[in-house]
């Protein structure tokens, strides 16, 4: 499904309720031009051990990291609990593999598969519940070699979190542009959260547009919290690091 299939979509039913993850072209069209793909990279080399040839990613979505690092491994695996979001990968990946599976449930364990270095690229928010947190501490675990490294970013619960935030970002290409207004609150004293987004959605060739609503429920994590629950699960060091507006937790088993 194109953009202007997703525009054709929304506009044949407009008030039925929605989900961003359901439009993975939306969703591709977005992040690519809103994310640093190369910069999540970076941050995967950094951290990974020296012989580093086997690369696990939980919460892979349409493969953007894949398709970066497959050339680059013996073995490349991207994990996503969306069967949308891994129809839209398959497409994408050459040599890496993908699965469907929810990691709060699976490791790598479970297929026998061992890798030297796993990531977690922006998916942390997801886990809202405390006991998805120890159970995805505990699958990266035995995920991993002995030796081997987890890193993820994420933004922390901090007296900095601006409740009631708002923000309008707008990508577009030659032909098609999208706006995103979102509007954000806090919905509890852990971090967790609630972001109301409308999407605009327009087609300059076809001249139409649609718009989209969509509720994310989500959750600001405290890093303390976050290094005593991976420090639980068995990794011998774990740490947080600020670097360059982006907070990154990085453990070693």
């Amino acid at each position: 499904m194109t953009l202007r299939h997703v525009i054709e979509d929304i506009n044949e039913n407009p008030h039925r309720e929605r989900d961003f993850y359901e439009y993975p072209a939306l969703y591709d069209f977005y992040h690519s031009r809103m994310l640093d793909r190369d910069r999540q990279v970076n941050l995967l080399e950094r951290y990974q051990p020296d012989d580093a040839n086997r690369v696990l990613e939980f919460g892979c979505g349409t493969g953007p990291l894949l398709t970066r690092i497959e050339d680059e491994y013996e073995e490349v695996l991207g994990v996503d609990a969306d069967e949308r979001m891994l129809e839209s990968a398959r497409k994408h990946v050459s040599e890496a593999d993908v699965l469907e599976a929810d990691f709060t449930e699976w490791s790598a364990a479970d297929d026998g598969r061992v890798f030297d270095v796993a990531a977690l690229l922006g998916g942390l928010l997801h886990l809202t519940d405390n006991r998805d947190v120890e159970s995805f501490a505990k699958n990266v675990y035995e995920s991993l070699r002995e030796g081997g490294t987890f890193v993820t970013f994420f933004q922390p619960f901090t007296d900095d979190v601006d409740n009631g935030s708002t923000d309008t970002q707008t990508v577009e290409s030659e032909r098609f542009s999208v706006e995103r207004r979102s509007t954000t609150a806090l919905t509890s004293a852990d971090g967790h959260y609630t972001t109301t987004y409308v999407f605009t959605i327009r087609d300059t060739v076809r001249e139409t547009e649609a718009k989209m609503g969509s509720v994310f429920h989500g959750r600001f994590h405290d890093p303390d919290a976050l290094a005593d629950t991976f420090d639980a699960a068995g990794f011998s060091d774990v740490e947080v690091i600020d670097s360059d507006g982006t907070t990154i937790f990085h453990a070693v088993k």
